[in-house]
């Protein structure tokens, strides 16, 4: 048995091998951006490896991120804490907890389909506005089973992933929201880890490397041909069909410019519940939020006497209001975000030599 598990072990290492040329393909990278996608995959890996193996027990299920400050999926939001569970179709669950003090809430019910085809298609979503939350900010909420409560979303049978967006205008100084899940159908069952089952869980997990860098590399190829230092409304359908939020309106562009250059983005502001604009290595990673200005939002942003904004990035920091920096790299992908919006303006972008800006 040992010996016949460890013929399965080396086909996976070596399937894993063939993963790296989802990267070789990419035959005109800079250094970086080489160096960034081989991590890119590693950072995906540790991802997948806690999504199929970890959190596999669908009778005792529980949330983990699958995107967060050290990996990073498809243009995540740096703004966001998101939380993932996978379900059963067939099985009803309690989502419970308290929301805090954060901004924006929004469950969705999802069939992840990024190892197959790279989408992840919305059987039904539910924000904050349209659930009842007490004045102490306790919820309940219901998916699946009967429906006896507004706040409810029914359980298509082939729903599988369960994403729930957090959203905090200043997410180091508000109080994050805590966040359970219970199956209301099954007891929880321990699940003895057999070599069959591992087989199919590292499987799933190079089939979910593969398909999802395969997708967001798609994207950032078309951004990077039809979206240069340009922030386009875009076809929302096709954002929405690898797992967007409806209610949000994504603003997708792709950036180049010199280290003696910036990039300015001038744009009217809608009426909205939040909005924020982000950069993004040539892998749709948002850049280092942690420790470096590469994002801002309504909350931390000065607008200009019309209520416009005018959001100045370079290579590295500048003495200018609304500055971004690109941490010394040319080029990646961009995203403006319009949640809630009555209408989404379409940004003006320029460059512009440093030298000819004023500075502050």
């Amino acid at each position: 048995m040992a010996d016949l598990f460890k013929q399965k072990w080396d086909a996976f290492c070596d399937n894993l091998k063939d993963v790296g040329s989802i990267i070789e393909s990419e035959s005109s990278l800079s250094e970086i951006d080489q160096a960034e996608g081989y991590r890119y995959l590693l950072r995906l890996m540790r991802l997948a490896l806690e999504m199929n193996l970890e959190h596999s027990n669908l009778t005792s299920p529980s949330f983990y991120n699958l995107s967060h400050e050290t990996a990073k999926i498809g243009a995540d939001n740096p703004d966001n804490i998101y939380l993932n569970a996978n379900i059963d179709g067939e099985q009803a669950y309690k989502i419970y907890g308290n929301i805090g003090e954060l901004d924006y809430l929004s469950f969705g019910i999802k069939e992840n389909r990024y190892s197959e085809d790279g989408t992840m298609i919305s059987l039904g979503e539910i924000d904050m506005r349209d659930m009842e939350i007490e004045n102490s900010g306790d919820f309940i909420l219901y998916l699946g089973g009967a429906e006896t409560s507004k706040n409810y979303l029914p359980m298509p049978k082939s729903a599988n992933m369960l994403i729930v967006r957090q959203t905090y205008k200043n997410r180091i100084k508000q109080t994050h929201a805590k966040i359970n899940i219970k199956n209301l159908d099954s007891k929880p069952i321990p699940e003895l880890l057999t070599t069959e089952k591992l087989e199919n869980q590292l499987n799933q997990t190079l089939a979910f490397v593969s398909g999802t860098a395969s997708t967001f590399l798609k994207w950032v190829n078309e951004f990077k041909l039809n979206h240069k230092n340009s922030l386009p409304l875009g076809d929302q359908s096709f954002f929405q069909a690898a797992g967007g939020d409806p209610k949000i309106c994504y603003l997708h562009g792709y950036y180049e410019f010199n280290e003696d250059e910036c990039l300015q983005i001038i744009t009217d502001i809608p009426e909205c519940e939040y909005w924020n604009f982000q950069l993004e290595n040539y892998w749709m990673e948002s850049l280092d939020y942690r420790h470096y200005p590469i994002h801002i939002n309504d909350s931390s942003a000065t607008l200009e006497d019309d209520n416009s904004i005018i959001i100045t990035i370079s290579h590295s920091p500048i003495n200018i209001k609304n500055n971004l920096i690109t941490e010394g790299r040319n080029n990646g992908a961009m995203l403006l975000r319009w949640i809630g919006s009555t209408n989404n303006p379409i940004p003006e972008v320029k460059i512009k030599k440093i030298e000819s800006i004023e500075i502050n």
